[in-house]
């Protein structure tokens, strides 16, 4: 006769630790943020659906800024406790893996970025705004959202005026 070995099979191991963070992430996500901050994020998303819409009338690249769509792309997952990978600004940045990483360098160069090992996978890198980054980016979008000033009228456009009229 056989010995039949009883092999006890865990049903439920618990969540991975990536699982975990990217819950506690999650959680932490908005809170404190004000009003105006949660439409400078909103805002920061149309800029990104723009740039998608701008791709698909004209051609590929031609009006494009690789580095602004990356610090877009850093802004909203920041803001919303995502968590953001090199590989990821690769494909957000819509160039070739190369010019993103010189991209990436020279952002990190200028303190606008921040690289970390993933702790829990040290094969992968988590890139973030810097404090810097993430001001300069506040600070851009609270202008775009600005109602223009009387002063600003110079710059809007002239309804046409036939001559002589």
């Amino acid at each position: 006769m056989k010995s039949s070995k009883t092999r006890i099979i865990p049903l439920h191991a618990g969540p991975s630790p990536t699982s975990q963070r990217t819950v506690e992430s999650l959680a932490q996500a908005g809170q404190g943020r004000t009003i105006f901050e949660r439409e400078l994020v909103d805002c920061a998303r149309r800029l990104i659906r723009l740039r998608r819409e701008v791709d698909k009338h004209m051609p590929p690249g031609l009006v494009k800024d690789f580095a602004w769509d990356i610090l877009l792309e850093l802004f909203v997952n920041g803001e919303e406790g995502g968590i953001v990978y090199v590989k990821q600004l690769m494909l957000v940045s819509g160039t070739t893996a190369t010019s993103a990483m010189r991209l990436i360098d020279r952002l990190e160069d200028e303190a606008l970025i921040e690289r970390l090992p993933d702790p829990l996978d040290h094969r992968r890198v988590i890139v973030s705004l810097s404090e810097r980054g993430r001001t300069a980016m506040v600070t851009l979008l609270r202008k775009i959202l600005e109602k223009p000033h009387e002063s600003d009228a110079a710059a809007q456009p002239k309804p046409f005026v036939p001559r002589g009229r």
